[in-house]
């Protein structure tokens, strides 16, 4: 386990939150990613960046932990996530970070036309929309008129990492070629400082130890979710498995009922084919003048009846 974790350590790169996470602490890096991904805000500076910074809507509320947090000099929120695995709620998600990065833009007593813009900013290790794009900018809009953007102070924009087709700026490019592992230029500035800053962090051993623990935490984690999954997982199997059972018990019921309706048919048209027969048997020895005593003991052997039968026979 240790190997496995010193390798994954030294492995790991930007598009592992943790590094991502100790990396954009650095203040010159945060601002210039930031810069890259906003050139036309012209950020002049920023707050020191917090990194887990928590906040909850409501005290009953979810919770939300930010990976990197800061403000700049014109009040505008910024929260910069690294998204590695897909868990298809990205939607969701950003709603509620959104939810919570707004709370901050709005000071008590303060006119709502004068709260502050906030920005959720995700780079995901994969497409958050499978559309194809290697950002995405999200603005609400009227649905009658989809070109009318309104502007309420809210932006989220997504970084499809793996994407290759450089539609964004060429020094926004750089920094996404970085997070996944890429060939970059050595002579851009951010790449240098991204560099050392990551072998930095590398060093750094209580980043490792801290590191580590998350990851054995994580992994036991992943592994307790898993066994949990599989155990919903079988109960569904088991579930479905008695509703099967059970239909086909009832079928099984219903084709019984079918050949005990059938076989019950066929007695009861024997029965009155019998019936026919025993009365035409009757009426022909009658016709032949065979006494009433006779005609009684032939049908009666013949047709191995009671002597009830007999009588009901000739009473009718």
């Amino acid at each position: 386990m240790n190997e496995f974790l010193r390798k994954k350590w030294e492995m790991a790169g930007l598009a592992d939150d943790y590094i991502f996470n100790k990396v954009m602490l650095d203040y010159g890096i945060c601002l210039e990613v930031l810069r890259r991904i906003l050139p036309d805000l012209h950020i002049k500076k920023i707050k020191l960046p917090n990194n887990q910074q928590e906040f909850a809507v409501a005290p009953d509320a979810k919770a939300v932990r930010f990976d990197i947090y800061t403000t700049d000099e014109q009040g505008n929120h910024y929260d910069i996530e690294m998204q590695v695995a897909d868990y298809h709620n990205i939607a969701k998600r950003i709603r509620y970070y959104q939810t919570a990065s707004s709370m901050e833009a709005y000071d008590k007593g303060q006119p709502y036309e004068q709260a502050d813009d906030s920005y959720v900013i995700f780079f995901c290790n994969f497409d958050p929309f499978q559309l194809g794009q290697q950002r995405y900018v999200l603005h609400k809009h009227i649905d009658e008129i989809p070109e009318q953007i309104i502007e309420d102070g809210q932006t989220d924009i997504l970084f499809n990492v793996p994407s290759l087709r450089h539609d964004v700026d060429p020094k926004m490019q750089a920094f996404l070629d970085m997070i996944a592992q890429r060939e970059v230029e050595a002579t851009d500035p951010l790449v240098v400082k991204l560099k050392e800053r990551i072998a930095v962090v590398k060093r750094n051993r209580k980043w490792r130890s801290e590191y580590m623990r998350r990851s054995v935490y994580e992994m036991d984690q992943e592994m307790r979710e898993k066994k949990i999954r599989e155990g919903e997982r079988k109960i569904q199997d088991g579930k479905r498995e008695i509703l099967e059972g059970k239909r086909e018990i009832k079928e099984g019921q219903d084709r019984l009922k079918e050949k005990e309706q059938l076989i019950q048919e066929r007695e009861q048209k024997l029965h009155e084919n019998q019936r026919t027969i025993i009365k035409t048997s009757i009426v022909a020895m009658r016709e032949l003048n065979i006494d009433e005593t006779t005609i009684k003991k032939e049908i009666k052997e013949k047709f191995d009846l009671s002597d009830k039968e007999i009588k009901d026979y000739f009473a009718e």
